[in-house]
């Protein structure tokens, strides 16, 4: 019998020994997560914190948020964050901090697109983009002209510039692919928010009522066509804009048969016979860039100019054509249309999307130079970083960005 209870005496400080062992090793794993846990959150808080710092005059005026800082420097932030929140709980402290920025350049155009984007969905649930219309400013602008070589270099869109044509150019591309109106001004479409941004943040020959100083006048021409002068920029778009305005002109006047009609007579009356229908295009060519001229005329005075006209809104007589007699600018009180920032918008949504982006960028560091430092370089900016740290001996890593 006494064997029989010491036996069970023995099982029973053998079972509760390995209860009691089996206690400590979960105590032990739960400490250790506990103190991963914590120290993971830590290391979260000190990437956000790092984060915060960023260049204020960049979101105040583009909506960027991104700072300017080495791989070296954030660590040793880091570093510093954690010393202070991990002084008396030295278990779970990180080692082996490091710190890469890889594809989180603000100068990676997948950045920036994806920065203005969350941008423009901010401004239009907080219907900011219909606050303050810009107004015509009538001030004459200053023909300023980019001559520091060490700044065209250094632009964003430098490695493009050779393969892109000029604006002018690119108009019959435009009306071949131009189908749908609504898909331009869809407001749910990535490329309309972007192209939105560009009239909202930058000065267009019209519209220049942008806080800030800017280097050019006609930023949103700039985009379009390229060149380092104000005065070509806006000469060559609104080129392409009376060349686009000439197309459906032209469309109008086959439509029209009176119109139709007149040209045909005054072309037999010129060339009498088969010539006569040559001579129609010709004198249907002409007719419609000089309505062509007058709807530019119209847009710089901030009228609206229809996109395919019709009776009441045609304002140039075949008889005034023939003569050569220049009209200036005939208003005929048409209200319907489109802006000249509506044209603008057109044209945008035909840019290719990778020249659009570089060339904004060219913009923002240009302007940021003149206004912030004259060492500013997007490339140098940051939307982000990749921290690799050892926490609890095994490593971690975490992706921070805004």
């Amino acid at each position: 019998m006494r064997n029989k209870k010491g036996s069970a005496s023995v099982f029973l400080v053998f079972i509760l020994t390995a209860m009691v062992a089996l206690t400590a090793v979960f105590i032990y794993a739960a400490k250790r997560a506990a103190v991963i846990s914590y120290g993971d959150g830590i290391l979260n808080l000190a990437c956000r914190s790092a984060l915060s710092e960023f260049n204020l005059e960049l979101k105040d005026r583009y909506g960027l948020f991104a700072f300017e800082k080495t791989g070296e420097e954030v660590e040793a932030q880091i570093k510093e964050d954690l010393d202070y929140a991990l002084q008396d709980r030295q278990e779970a402290h990180a080692s082996r901090i490091n710190v890469s920025f890889g594809q989180f350049s603000l100068a990676d155009p997948e950045n920036m697109k994806q920065q203005i984007l969350d941008y423009m969905k901010f401004a239009i649930a907080e219907e900011l983009l219909n606050r303050g219309k810009r107004e015509e400013s009538g001030e004459k602008k200053e023909d300023r002209t980019l001559r520091n070589r060490r700044i065209i270099d250094s632009l964003p869109s430098k490695p493009l510039r050779e393969s892109s044509p000029g604006f002018a150019e690119r108009i019959a591309e435009i009306k071949d692919q131009f189908k749908n109106m609504d898909q331009i001004f869809d407001q749910s479409k990535d490329t309309y928010l972007l192209d939105r941004y560009i009239t909202l943040k930058f000065k267009n020959a019209l519209n220049d009522q942008v806080d800030q100083a800017t280097f050019f006048e006609n930023e949103v021409e700039y985009i379009l066509q390229g060149e380092y002068s104000n005065k070509k920029n806006q000469a060559e778009v609104r080129r392409g804009l009376v060349l686009f305005r000439s197309s459906f002109n032209a469309a109008y006047l086959y439509l029209d048969e009176e119109k139709r009609a007149q040209t045909l007579a005054a072309a037999e009356l010129m060339t009498p016979g088969p010539p006569a229908v040559l001579t129609q295009a010709i004198l249907i060519g002409t007719w419609a860039l000089a309505e062509a001229e007058n709807d530019a005329r119209l847009l710089e005075k901030g009228k609206p100019v229809m996109l395919l006209k019709n009776k009441a809104s045609w304002a140039t007589d075949l008889d005034s054509v023939l003569k050569n007699l220049d009209q200036g600018c005939i208003d005929t009180g048409s209200k319907k249309g489109l802006s000249y920032e509506d044209y603008l918008m057109i044209f945008l949504h035909f840019e290719s999307e990778p020249l659009k982006i570089a060339r904004m960028m060219d913009l923002m560091q240009i302007n940021m130079k003149g206004t912030f430092s004259k060492d500013f370089l997007l490339k140098n900016y940051h939307c982000g970083f990749r921290l690799k740290a050892e926490l609890g001996g095994g490593e971690r890593g975490y992706d921070a960005r805004y």
